[in-house]
């Protein structure tokens, strides 16, 4: 271990934000891999002769993929440290893609896509265990919003970029093979720089250190809770011989039964964004792919401004109110509730265009709530949170797996039928609805 005392400046180091910056930044490329089939929906199907069901089964398989592992890829991150565990999970998932972009067949398309997300299945566990150890307490909020507006900015940038590329003549097997380069090449920087541990990097401080280890080992003195008039407790962790297996602690806990709920409810919201509003543009209102992309982007930069305005929204008032409840619970309920009211007003606009604008702007406040969904589950799993990370992620994803297919098949019929679009929208502003009445039952400081 070198000597960190022979070059102790009077001020920490700011190698955290670097590595919060770098972990945003793969964020991004995930995105870019797994969404750029959403634009690439109605190509698919003209090259290969599938029907819409078929590729909401495509789309689904990622989706299941990425629920059935996150424990294992959270487990991945503790056990064989997150340095490692991230980047050959980064390179595994690029190297899916490109089997996406060599495969024909529907089996071979829906296997590369299943194990894209089962190697994907690990980025938020990790990524959350990565805030926990090299970020401290107090910017937990502001971290997590990075984080989730860079999924967003990849997811948006995917879809615009994905369609004007389609709309110029490239095909949708280069464009996903060249997608694939860019995680690759983010692994092996990746792991040439980050290091598990703010102990082991050398460009860490003595200062720095002290920051990140002193957030970790005490609650927050500054919060409390209104509704008790108290501070709560500080939380200590149990240990291994004398506390209730982890699963029965978790299955005990309401507030995880709340952000799990909450977090499917979102997620199903979010999914329409990301597997069939470019299609949802396409066959209603007879868009072309560059148009469609472009307007499919819109909610997508809507949910990164609202995360980050939601990370400076949850950081902000718990240190004005000293409560975790209203930084948290507070501000999820509100903006959840603003983005089903303004979603559902989008149904009753007069274009494309008009339905695009108001949509984002309920987007933007879903997004609001994405930094206190992080934030809370920190607060709830303490030092197993890429355990509580991963269930609650998984809840997201089993939204993931049935609403691509629901829509599939319901778009099928709506299509066959002649039928009306509205209802799709109306759904998706009851998701928004659900996910803010789940709240409720979550109190950031009961720990499990």
């Amino acid at each position: 271990m070198h000597n960190r005392s022979q070059r102790q400046p009077n001020a920490p180091t700011a190698v955290r934000w670097l590595v919060l910056a770098i972990v945003a930044f793969a964020s991004a490329t995930a995105y870019l891999t797994r969404y750029c089939i959403s634009a690439a929906n109605t190509s698919i199907q003209q090259d290969l002769g599938f029907d819409d069901a078929q590729m909401g089964q495509l789309m689904s398989a990622f989706a299941l993929g990425y629920l059935l592992c996150q424990i294992p890829g959270g487990w991945l991150g503790s056990r064989w440290g997150t340095r490692l565990a991230f980047t050959m999970l980064s390179i595994l998932w690029s190297l899916c893609n490109i089997w996406s972009a060599i495969g024909s067949g529907f089996q071979i398309l829906w296997a590369s896509r299943f194990s894209l997300g089962a190697f994907q299945a690990g980025l938020v566990p990790v990524s959350a265990k990565i805030v926990r150890d090299w970020i401290p307490v107090r910017s937990h909020g502001r971290s997590s919003a990075l984080i989730t507006a860079a999924m967003s900015v990849g997811g948006a940038f995917a879809l615009w970029l994905t369609g004007r590329l389609l709309d110029q003549g490239y095909g949708w097997r280069m464009i996903f093979a060249s997608y694939s380069t860019v995680g690759i090449g983010w692994s092996i920087g990746f792991y040439t720089y980050f290091r598990t541990s703010p102990a082991q990097h050398r460009g860490v401080n003595r200062a720095e250190l002290d920051l990140i280890t002193a957030s970790q080992n005490t609650d927050d003195p500054h919060t409390t809770d209104p509704r008790h008039g108290q501070a709560p407790p500080a939380k200590t962790e149990p240990s291994a011989a004398g506390s209730a297996p982890l699963v029965a602690r978790m299955l005990t806990n309401p507030g995880v039964w709340g952000i799990c709920s909450q977090a499917f409810f979102r997620s199903a919201g979010y999914a329409f964004f990301v597997t069939w509003f470019f299609a949802f543009l396409e066959y209603a209102y007879g868009m072309s792919k560059a148009q469609a992309g472009l307007l499919n982007s819109l909610p997508l930069v809507a949910v990164v401004v609202g995360s980050l305005v939601g990370g400076l929204v949850i950081d902000g008032l718990l240190i004005m109110t000293k409560s975790r409840w209203l930084s948290r619970t507070g501000t999820a309920i509100a903006s959840l509730t603003l983005s089903g009211l303004l979603t559902m007003a989008s149904a009753w606009t007069a274009s494309a265009t008009q339905l695009s604008v108001v949509i984002a702007l309920g987007a933007l406040f879903s997004g609001i709530g994405a930094p206190a969904a992080w934030a809370a589950t920190i607060d709830l799993g303490g030092r197993r949170t890429a355990v509580v990370m991963a269930v609650m992620n998984m809840a997201g994803c089993l939204a993931a797996v049935i609403l691509p297919t629901l829509l599939g098949n319901w778009f099928h019929q709506i299509r066959a039928a002649g039928g009306e679009w509205n209802p799709v929208i109306y759904l998706h502003a009851a998701f928004y609805f659900a996910a803010a009445l789940s709240w409720l039952a979550v109190n950031p400081n009961r720990p499990i």
